[in-house]
């Protein structure tokens, strides 16, 4: 078989030459990895529920498997969708992220989507004026489309560029701790899209959730976000091979680095576009 990309082994990570041999029109055989002696990815024969079952179980030979040994050409059609769900929960004021902005920003609840948690944290006076921005006004006109929503473009916009301080940022410090491993951006993009994949789990409060208590809402979304974040932790130990210790800094600096550039550009793009 012509090495045509970079393979690797499942197994170990180690690079490989090829996936497998044919010996012919309707039989090829699965090659072996060079260091661990197993195959260089069982994935080839396997059904795709299964590689996606294991995804969902956080996998790592899933995810080199996805991430080394197949094209993945459509990432960008599943990351713009993921955008979009992670906008929608924004923008309804209905996500992790909204109930740390009311909660220090001090508003107080309008409806059953607003939540708000009791937070003691002194932050500077230049952070509180952004606060305006994401007190949610009741429109007195519904008549409005929701395709017309400017408020729902404004949070996507928002959110890309959190997205993109994410990316970036993780991508700027992985160099740093390990600056012998290069990863094209292509690639780096392709993990994201395969790590975010898990904020699909929020749906489920999103769309039954409105007559559920506070109290479980917070906890299934704070149980939403230690799943995303142990996925992200594996994908990109994955890519980036980087300690696990170093991993866990830098993704929540990227975290950080995320939820507070959405903080800050939303009440710009406001006031860019108002």
């Amino acid at each position: 078989m012509t090495v045509t990309q970079n393979y690797k082994c499942v197994n170990c990570g180690k690079a490989a030459a090829a996936l497998f041999k044919t010996y012919g029109p309707t039989v090829l055989k699965l090659t072996k990895c060079e260091s661990c002696k197993g195959i260089v990815d069982k994935y080839i024969e396997y059904d795709p529920v299964i590689v996606m079952i294991d995804l969902v179980l956080m996998s790592k030979e899933a995810q080199r498997h996805v991430l080394y040994n197949t094209e993945f050409k459509s990432f960008w059609k599943l990351l713009i969708i993921l955008m979009m769900l992670e906008t929608y929960g924004v923008w309804r004021n209905d996500s992790l992220f909204n109930i740390a902005v009311n909660s220090l920003c001090g508003f107080e609840n309008v409806n059953s989507t607003d939540i708000s948690i009791p937070i003691n944290i002194t932050i500077p006076d230049s952070w509180k004026s952004n606060c305006w921005a994401w007190e949610q006004v009741v429109k007195e006109d519904d008549s409005d489309l929701f395709i017309w929503e400017k408020d729902f473009y404004i949070q996507f916009l928002s959110i890309l560029s959190g997205l993109l301080a994410f990316i970036i940022s993780v991508q700027l410090l992985m160099k740093i701790a390990t600056p012998r491993n290069e990863v094209p951006l292509l690639r780096v993009l392709k993990a994201f899209s395969l790590a975010d994949v898990s904020i699909l789990f929020t749906l489920p409060m999103l769309v039954w959730g409105a007559e559920t208590s506070p109290d479980t809402r917070i906890v299934h979304y704070l149980l939403v976000f230690g799943y995303s974040f142990v996925v992200f932790l594996n994908v990109f130990t994955v890519l980036y091979e980087c300690p696990l210790l170093v991993s866990i800094v830098i993704l929540l600096i990227g975290n950080i680095t995320k939820y507070a550039t959405c903080y800050v550009t939303t009440p710009i793009l406001r006031t860019l576009i108002s």
